[in-house]
């Protein structure tokens, strides 16, 4: 059971805090979703809602879903195989492609979720979904980008950060410089990722310094790229990747201007 393998955690955070509080709300469950989740429960998360509208193709190997699994719908996968894990897990899934238009269940679900993460191809929808949650909990971004060679997670919440949005548009130019060719190892994007939802559900708490640096409000995007000498070395050793936190501001030092989050400033 995973409340065995990860039993040592609870002398270093408050995986209790965790268990009681966190009530997760995840929108997309492949590769990097899923390994988010596993991650998340790993570390005592225990109320996990899941929107994941794909069937699971034989494609999917890499990503973590066996070839039993092929033909299924991926959410009734995740639920099998995360009650498998523990049944003390309240789990609650959808098989629906949200669309700017179409927010359902997300909007029904988001009133009482503690915590928001977002695992989309289109940033569109996951940007409208995040303004949704804006000013109702913390909210997480994270994408491995088509190029192969960067990640980003990032975070937002109302009044310390700016919107999703508004952070991808005044952060520096996302990408890896210098060609590299070697892919960003997903679970490197995934470690950022958890270490902002674990600072944010801890933050005044036992073990937040573990994780304070990655959910500084001035600090919102962690860029992910497969070259050591970032602001922290994560990622395995045939496979370094470095982590860049990003600062949010726009030229002239200020906040955004956006209707959303307008009322943030640097």
């Amino acid at each position: 059971m995973i409340d065995d393998w990860f039993a040592p955690l609870r002398g270093l955070i408050d995986v209790a805090h965790i268990e009681r509080t966190v009530r997760l709300l995840v929108v997309g469950g492949g590769r990097v979703g899923l390994s988010f989740i596993h991650t998340a429960i790993a570390h005592g998360v225990r109320w996990v809602r899941v929107i994941e509208p794909d069937w699971t193709e034989s494609r999917n190997y890499a990503s973590g879903f066996p070839e039993a699994a092929v033909g299924s719908r991926k959410i009734d996968f995740l639920r099998e195989h995360l009650l498998r894990y523990s049944s003390r897990i309240s789990f609650e899934g959808a098989s629906v492609r949200l669309t700017t238009a179409s927010m359902e269940p997300f909007l029904s679900w988001l009133p009482r979720s503690s915590h928001v993460a977002l695992f989309l191809d289109s940033f569109e929808v996951a940007s409208a979904l995040a303004r949704m949650a804006y000013r109702q909990c913390p909210c997480l971004y994270a994408a491995v980008f088509e190029n192969g060679r960067t990640g980003e997670a990032a975070w937002s919440l109302g009044g310390q950060t700016p919107c999703l949005e508004s952070t991808v548009r005044l952060s520096e130019k996302r990408g890896a410089r210098g060609g590299q060719t070697a892919l960003v190892d997903v679970l490197s994007t995934v470690n950022v990722s958890v270490r902002q939802l674990l600072g944010l559900a801890l933050a005044g708490r036992r073990g937040f310094e573990l994780f304070a640096p990655f959910v500084r409000p001035r600090f919102p995007l962690a860029v992910v790229v497969n070259r050591p000498g970032g602001f922290a070395e994560t990622g395995s050793p045939d496979m370094p990747s470095g982590v860049r936190l990003v600062e949010v501001v726009d030229v002239n030092g200020r906040g955004p201007t956006c209707p959303t989050c307008a009322g943030y400033r640097p």
